[in-house]
């Protein structure tokens, strides 16, 4: 351990379970906040200027690490300092595309940190969907469009639709205040189903999402983690908190200071998990095919054995 107590900051756009799992991974290394090393994490906002004022928070705090909380927060984290330390938390992207380093495995200057794609995740959310509503002909496509990023996974969503005949119904959502609207316009268009974008964003609205789907008999289908257990009908995505945890050693490293960000590879996750909410399939009339019972990592709901 430094003879400094180190200061570990967040910087976040939700309170994701996946921040709890790196800091109890970290905890496992020895790690304590209040203890070992000190936390500082002001308050979660998708707010983008809030999130600058955050920003700005660590940097008088003087943090030693930044984890920044996909790329609306690692944009402004990188703007903010060239020389702490940034731990990219979760991009959604191709970082070296982006601008953020220089290689996946020796990053260079002042970030490095965990990334995935879902690009090639959209195929499979609209295949599920597929499976679940047959003979569906029109889906709805939540997105945010203040994001450009958001924007991107939209279109890679319809074209996924497109290529199997669907017609696409536009759901943009800036909040939780918004996800009743764009089911409500999206039922009364004919859309038979629903798939979301995979971000931050939609993380944050997963509830509203899975309630509003009960309320308007509209199946979605969102590729944030936990979207089953809050009542959703399924979930196709990456499993982020796993890459949250894969990081640690990253954090570890840099809080230690025996490492420097332009040398720590950058870590990712493979493949996709499919989980399933049983009751909520129960309670839309949607009988679930066995082919997609047997892929699923997770069921949620199933009936208790007699």
């Amino acid at each position: 351990m430094p003879d400094h107590r180190p200061k570990l900051g967040f910087l976040a756009l939700s309170d994701a379970d996946s921040i709890d799992l790196l800091l109890e991974t970290l905890q496992e290394t020895g790690w304590v906040d209040g203890k070992t090393f000190d936390v500082v994490f002001p308050a979660a906002t998708p707010d983008l200027t809030k999130l600058a004022g955050n920003m700005q928070q660590l940097l008088d705090a003087k943090v030693d690490v930044i984890v920044a909380q996909t790329k609306p927060a690692i944009v402004i984290a990188k703007r903010a300092t060239a020389t702490v330390p940034i731990v990219m938390g979760a991009l959604n992207g191709d970082p070296v595309k982006e601008g953020f380093v220089q290689s996946l495995d020796r990053p260079g200057g002042n970030i490095t940190g965990s990334y995935y794609n879902v690009t090639s995740g959209a195929a499979g959310r609209v295949g599920v969907l597929a499976e679940l509503v047959p003979g569906l002909k029109r889906v709805g496509i939540v997105f945010v469009p203040d994001s450009d990023a958001s924007i991107r996974l939209f279109d890679d969503l319809a074209a996924a639709a497109a290529e199997r005949g669907l017609d696409v119904i536009r759901m943009p959502v800036r909040g939780g205040y918004d996800v009743d609207r764009a089911f409500e316009t999206a039922k009364a268009a004919g859309a038979q189903g629903v798939v979301t974008v995979t971000a931050a964003e939609m993380f944050a609205v997963r509830r509203e999402v899975a309630e509003t789907q009960h309320k308007h008999r509209l199946p979605a289908v969102m590729g944030s983690i936990g979207f089953p257990e809050l009542g959703g009908l399924a979930k196709f995505g990456p499993e982020v908190p796993s890459l949250w945890k894969t990081m640690a050693p990253t954090v570890d490293r840099l809080l230690k200071g025996d490492a420097k960000p332009a040398d720590l590879p950058l870590v990712t996750v493979d493949g996709f998990q499919l989980d399933i909410n049983l009751q909520t399939a129960r309670t839309l009339g949607i009988s679930v095919p066995d082919a997609l019972l047997r892929r699923a990592v997770r069921v949620v709901g199933a009936a208790p054995h007699p």
